[in-house]
C-alpha cells in the first residue's frame, strides 16, 4: 500500500506583524494534525525578521510536532539578509513519489503596470514609501527578475525531461499573472501593481505542461482556484487581521461596531481590535481563517 503524503502551503503569514501568541500557534498546529498535515510549507512573508522569528519558528513547528518544514521567502522576508543568504533557499525542489514540489522566491518587473510607464518614477515611490527599500538587492528589479526566469526555465526544463517525474507543483512568493492584479483605476492604488510580480512567470510555466498547480501570495486577496493555460493557481493568502474574512462575520454579528467608512479596511479593524468582544471572537474563529488560508495537496510518498 502507497504511503501517502498531505502537504498544506500557507503564504503571507506575518507572524511579529500579527502578533501571533503560543496559544494561536497552537491552534494553528492543531488544525494541521486534524488535517493529518504531514508537510509544511509557507510561501513567502513569515515575518519581517528571518534569523530572529522565522527560523526559530520553524524549529518550534519540528520540535512540537512531526511535520517536515518547507519554505521560500518573499518580500518582507529579505529585510536584512545578504543576496548569498536569499539565495540559499531559492529553487528547492521536494519530491513526493512523481510530484515535484518546487518552491522559488519570485520578484518584480513592472509588467504589470498599464499605460505608459515612467521607471524613474517607479523606482522614486518604491525607494521612498515602498517597503521593499529596505531590502538590498544585488542587482536593479528587472535584472533580478530576468534571472529569476532563467533560473526557473531550466530548472523546469530539467525536471520536466525527468522520467520519474509526472507531475508538478510550484510554490512562489510574488504574483505570476495579471488575472490578480489590483483592478482599480486610482492611481495611488495602481502604481502597486508594478511591486507585485511579473507576467513572465506565467509565460514561462505555459511552456511545461507537467505543471499542475501554482500557489502563491503577496498581495493579500483571497481568490478562488483559477486555471489558466491549463495551470491551475492558488492564492489563499493569510494576510493581516484587518484584512481577514472574519472580520465581515464579526461585524454581522456586532453590527454596533460599524462605522460609516466600512471600505476603510484599517479604520474598520482599528474600531474593533481592543474591544474584549472582538478578541474572543478572534480566539474563537482562528482556526477558521488558518483554514481559509491553506492549499493543500494530497500526494503519494
Amino acid at each position: 500500500m502507497t504511503k501517502k503524503r498531505r502537504l498544506a502551503v500557507i503564504s503571507d503569514f506575518h507572524m511579529d506583524s500579527n502578533h501571533f501568541s503560543k496559544e494561536e500557534i497552537d491552534i494553528f498546529l492543531s488544525l494541521l494534525k486534524d488535517l493529518k498535515i504531514t508537510d509544511l510549507h509557507f510561501a513567502g512573508d513569515i515575518s519581517n525578521d528571518f534569523h530572529g522569528i522565522s527560523e526559530p519558528l520553524f524549529k518550534q513547528i519540528e520540535l512540537l510536532t512531526e511535520l517536515s518544514v518547507t519554505y521560500n521567502l518573499g518580500n518582507h522576508d529579505m529585510v536584512g539578509l545578504s543576496e548569498e543568504e536569499i539565495s540559499v533557499s531559492n529553487f528547492q525542489v521536494k519530491t513526493f513519489a512523481s510530484t515535484a514540489f518546487v518552491s522559488f522566491h519570485g520578484w518584480y518587473d513592472y509588467s504589470f503596470m498599464t499605460g505608459k510607464i515612467d521607471i524613474k518614477k517607479i523606482i522614486a515611490f518604491k525607494n521612498s514609501f515602498y517597503f521593499d527599500r529596505k531590502i538590498h538587492r544585488q542587482f536593479d528589479d528587472i535584472k533580478i527578475t530576468n534571472l529569476e526566469l532563467q533560473k526557473l526555465e531550466k530548472l523546469l526544463t530539467e525536471l520536466s525531461a525527468n522520467p520519474k517525474i509526472d507531475r508538478i507543483i510550484v510554490s512562489t512568493h510574488f504574483v505570476p499573472h495579471q488575472q490578480f492584479i489590483i483592478n482599480t483605476r486610482y492611481e495611488k492604488f495602481a502604481r502597486f501593481n508594478a511591486y507585485l510580480g511579473s507576467q513572465h512567470f506565467h509565460e514561462t510555466f505555459k511552456k511545461f505542461p507537467k505543471i499542475s498547480d501554482v500557489v502563491f501570495g503577496h498581495l493579500h486577496q483571497r481568490r478562488l482556484p483559477l486555471t489558466i493555460d491549463k495551470v491551475l493557481y492558488h492564492a489563499h493568502p493569510l494576510g493581516y487581521p484587518y484584512e481577514w474574512q472574519m472580520i465581515n462575520h464579526f461585524l454581522e454579528e456586532y453590527p454596533q461596531y460599524q462605522i460609516s467608512e466600512s471600505w476603510h479596511l484599517r479604520k474598520r479593524y482599528n474600531a474593533i481590535r481592543k474591544s474584549s468582544d472582538w478578541l474572543k471572537f478572534r480566539k474563537a474563529h482562528l482556526r477558521e481563517e488558518f483554514l481559509s488560508a491553506l492549499t493543500i495537496f494530497d500526494l503519494d510518498d
